[in-house]
This record gives structure tokens, sequence and C-alpha cells, in this order.
């Protein structure tokens, strides 16, 4: 018998939900799958997790060349708060205002 796969319970923000509505339906699917992946706890390659610079308090995960998902976990959660265009990251380089 394998190993059982465990996943994460998963909360998307307001803000997620209307970044994610404005991607191309290409962009979504590759969100859908780094999503997946996070849920899923697995990292394929080329799938990058960092800590956003200076206070860590969020996370991002590289979607493309060009997209991150923005997303938090605590526990057995994550809480996926954006979907941003990497040059727009810094804007989470701070914790909840």
């Amino acid at each position: 018998m394998g190993r059982r796969q465990t996943f994460l319970s998963a909360l998307w923000s307001e803000r997620w939900k209307s970044s994610y509505a404005e991607l191309s339906p290409e962009r979504q699917a590759s969100c859908d799958r780094a999503v997946l992946a996070l849920i899923k706890r697995e990292s394929p390659p080329g799938f990058r997790v960092k800590p956003i610079q200076p206070e860590k308090y969020y996370l991002e995960a590289r979607i493309s060349a060009g997209d991150r998902i923005v997303f938090r976990a605590e526990g057995e959660t994550i809480y996926f708060v954006d979907v941003v265009k990497h040059d727009d990251i810094e804007r989470y380089s701070r914790g909840p205002r």
C-alpha cells in the first residue's frame, strides 16, 4: 500500500479571488497547478517557495517567470492572499497593515 497523501486546508481572500479572475485562462491554469502543489505539499521542478523579505510574514510561490502566489501557511491551513506579477511582490514585503 502506498503512502497516504495529506492535504492542507485552503482559504482564499477576496483579493485573491479578484486577482485570479483577471488572469487569462492560460495563466489561471498555471496558477491552478501551483495552488494544487501547495495544498498537496509538493515541490515540482521550477517551483520555488520563499519568504517575502524583509518581514517574512508572507511567502511567495513562483507560478511562472512573471507571476507569483502570495500566501501564508499556519498549521494545517494555507491562506491564499493574492496572485501578482513578480514586479508587484514588494507590496507584500511588510505584514498586514
